[in-house]
């Protein structure tokens, strides 16, 4: 049993929600390790940004937290319990009130030495990869996808478009985007395959510099959540599949605290709440 606990662990409140989610195989010999320790190393690796040879010692070997972080990521098990948190959220803050808008963008970013899909995005300066997002009007996470930084935005729109199947889209009608999307073969296959309308914001004609644009200000704001985990400040995975996995469990993590605030002094640690939309 863990004897020294840090602020990136979750609560008994928490552990409350997730645990009915996780996976429990029959059969064999009985686990021995206690999951909620696996999460909670995982949150600090998210947290902290440290390498996973460096995990503190009190935690589970970091082959047995590896393991399982690499289970949860390829069945399904972060997403559940991603989309399960999602809707909790949405119907303590906006009861009876259906999605009817979202926000696409994507934010290149550093990475580390060696690993997949990786380029350059001359625009921005950055050697890396680029991560592509779907959020609603609350800047809850919809849909991610990571590729090369050298993607193009529109290109990859089509792709992180088909991710949104299974989620809840049914009543969106508009989807905002800024000028990268503002292509041709895009606006034909969203005509042909979606059930919303893309509609481009574009910026103020003559404008300089960081513009604080209309209506897509969520999106932003969601890319700003995920700075505070030092983890996602670069890149730091050698598969994009545990690049997605990390943005899911910082959304986790901001979605816990949003249903169930802790007790925690470090102010950093707490997430913004969200603006009125």
């Amino acid at each position: 049993m863990r004897t020294h606990h840090y602020p990136s662990d979750v609560t008994d409140e928490q552990w409350a929600l997730i645990e009915p989610l996780i996976p429990v195989y029959t059969g064999g010999r009985p686990r021995k390790t206690d999951v909620r320790d696996v999460l909670d190393a995982v949150l600090y690796l998210l947290r902290t940004g440290c390498q996973w040879r460096y995990l503190p010692e009190n935690f589970p070997p970091r082959s047995t937290v590896w393991r399982y972080f690499d289970e949860w990521r390829s069945n399904g098990t972060l997403d559940r319990v991603h989309d399960s948190l999602r809707r909790k959220v949405r119907t303590k803050e906006k009861p009876y009130r259906p999605r009817t808008t979202a926000s696409v963008d994507s934010q290149s970013v550093d990475t580390t030495s060696g690993g997949e899909e990786r380029g350059r995005d001359n625009a921005k300066n950055v050697d890396g990869r680029k991560r592509h997002i779907v959020v609603d009007s609350m800047g809850l996470l919809l849909a991610v996808l990571v590729t090369a930084a050298s993607v193009d935005d529109a290109k990859a729109a089509a792709d992180l478009s088909a991710r949104l199947d299974g989620q809840p889209m049914g009543k969106v009608t508009r989807m905002f985007a800024d000028s990268k999307y503002h292509n041709f073969k895009l606006h034909e296959w969203v005509e042909e395959h979606a059930g919303w309308e893309l509609e481009i914001i574009r910026r103020p004609e003559g404008a300089k510099g960081w513009v604080l644009l209309p209506i897509r200000w969520p999106v932003e704001r969601t890319f700003a959540w995920l700075g505070r985990c030092r983890r996602l400040t670069k890149d730091r995975e050698k598969t994009v599949l545990s690049s997605e996995a990390f943005i899911k469990l910082a959304m986790i993590q901001l979605m816990l605290h949003r249903l169930l605030p802790s007790n925690v002094v470090d102010p950093e640690f707490r997430y913004p709440r969200p603006m009125a939309a």
